[in-house]
């Protein structure tokens, strides 16, 4: 009975193994794919030539020229290249829009292709996750990921849908039984065509991937975010990385822990973050930036950190970046913190703020405070504006004295920083143009003990503007256009009617 207990055990070992590498095999394979793809896909239609805009328009210069020459063919046509070809020039155009119809169909089709490839390495990392008992599906993030995949889904099948129906109108218009309808599809095909066009440079497809680890940074908005940053360069890296990305670090960092059960990991990335943004920012250099975090982590340990394959050094100064762009009050607080730029101080208390200079969407506003006395305070943040949503927000906080000893000027700063009280508030603009942004700083009985009054421009920038503007004046063209033959054929029927 041992011996048939022991091969069983063995059988289901192998049959285990067995799966993983068949698993691993799959998702090697899936990741050679991916890459392909993502190389055609930034090389014709993200970047590079940009195929999806392109090809539109040389298909909206054809259709519009086979409706112009439906009638007669130009002499330089007829005289020469008509009697090698055997096709008028408006149905050669025809023909030749087909082609460029079906080029598209095969763009739209590699788009299809490396979505599906990102939702099948999402779902794959998810199940992994799953095996390690983590629930990736209950993490920060990770309804709006399966949100932008479910709206890019959309956006593809609607291209999909335009295309098709653009191809059946100009075949339609080639059918010789038809031949005195040819103007009309033609000109509803031109339509769909600009129609589509324009909703495409309204609102383009934003391009990301799951293949690198950083794929889905720019897409990503956080919904949620802390509201008091206990350790700031940490909390707003870990709200503007996507649940993908959060994962990974943090199954790779668990591993590192795990090795050194002494280290305090939170201290250690926020640390860490710190320096590599004082790099960004030449304030220290490379060997100064190691140096310091040997004081954490032995080289050995650093090297595995920086030299991973894929979570290393370029993902962590990729995540950071994104950040400061992101959430650019907090940097530029933080830079003139680190300069001794202080805009307004009130006795022991260390007061700045800062908000985006354009309000573009969700706004962000930053408040820090420090207390320099030797007794902890009672205060009031209160943030007060009639041009955003939330109208008021009320901070009732309890600042401890700052405890700063470090000499170094490095050290000191980091405990500048984590000695210093921060708000972060998200606002929705409600009106475009001037807006006012009131912050008090107030005592338990409401006195003032320091203020500012931010002034933020409200509106969509240059390019957007831009943009939507002639997106939709490409709409209401191809609506008008659309209309050309109903009203040629209305004009037609009422002298009969009458």
């Amino acid at each position: 009975m041992e011996e048939e207990s022991t091969n069983q055990e063995n059988t289901s070992m192998l049959h285990q193994n067995h799966e993983d590498d068949s698993s691993m095999g799959r998702t090697e394979r899936e990741k050679n794919l991916h890459q392909i793809v993502l190389r055609l896909e930034r090389l014709f239609i993200t970047g590079g030539l940009r195929m999806d805009f392109l090809t539109p328009a040389v298909l909206l210069l054809l259709l519009g020229s086979s409706v112009a020459y439906a009638e007669t063919s130009p002499s330089w046509w007829s005289d020469g290249l008509q009697s090698q070809t055997g096709l008028d020039l408006s149905v050669f155009l025809l023909v030749l829009s087909i082609f460029i119809i079906i080029a598209n169909l095969f763009l739209i089709l590699i788009l299809f292709v490396s979505l599906r490839l990102n939702i099948s390495m999402f779902d794959e990392h998810e199940r992994k996750l799953f095996q390690q008992g983590m629930a990736m599906n209950n993490s920060h993030g990770y309804a709006e990921v399966r949100r932008i995949f479910d709206v890019t889904r959309r956006i593809l099948r609607g291209r999909m849908t335009v295309l098709v129906s653009s191809l059946v109108l100009v075949a339609l218009s080639l059918n010789p039984f038809l031949n005195e309808f040819q103007a009309a599809f033609t000109i509803i095909a031109l339509s769909t065509i600009l129609a589509s066009l324009g909703l495409q440079i309204t609102a383009p497809l934003v391009s990301f991937n799951t293949l690198e680890p950083w794929g889905l940074l720019d897409t990503y908005q956080p919904a949620v975010h802390k509201t008091l940053l206990s350790d700031p360069f940490l909390d707003l890296v870990r709200a503007h990385a996507d649940p993908l990305l959060h994962s990974r670090m943090s199954l790779h960092l668990r591993d590192i822990s795990a090795r050194l059960p002494s280290l305090d990991m939170i201290t250690f990335q926020e640390n860490l973050l710190h320096l590599l943004h004082l790099r960004a920012q030449t304030a220290i250099d490379d060997a100064e930036m190691r140096k310091r975090l040997l004081h954490y982590i032995d080289g050995e340990t650093i090297d595995e950190l920086f030299n991973h394959d894929e979570l290393g050094e370029t993902t962590w100064v990729r995540l950071l970046s994104h950040s400061a762009t992101s959430c650019s009050p907090f940097f530029r607080l933080y830079d003139r913190m680190r300069r001794q730029q202080v805009g307004n101080t009130f006795g022991d208390v260390w007061f700045d703020v800062d908000i985006e200079n354009l309000a573009r969407g969700r706004t962000n506003l930053m408040a820090m405070i420090l207390n320099r006395g030797k007794e902890p305070m009672d205060l009031i943040l209160r943030v007060q504006t009639p041009d955003f949503r939330p109208k008021e927000g009320i901070y009732r906080l309890t600042i401890p004295p700052s405890k700063i000893s470090s000499k170094d000027n490095v050290d000191r700063q980091i405990e500048i920083l984590g000695e210093s009280t921060i708000v972060w508030q998200s606002l929705i603009p409600s009106v475009f143009g001037e807006a006012t942004v009131s912050i008090r700083l107030e005592d338990t009985n409401g006195s003032l003990v320091n203020g500012r009054v931010l002034n933020v421009q409200s509106r969509a920038d240059l390019t957007t503007r831009f943009r939507r503007g002639v997106g939709s004046g490409m709409i209401v063209t191809a609506i008008f256009t659309a209309m050309i033959p109903a009203i040629s054929a209305i004009s037609a029927i009422l002298p009969l009617l009458s």
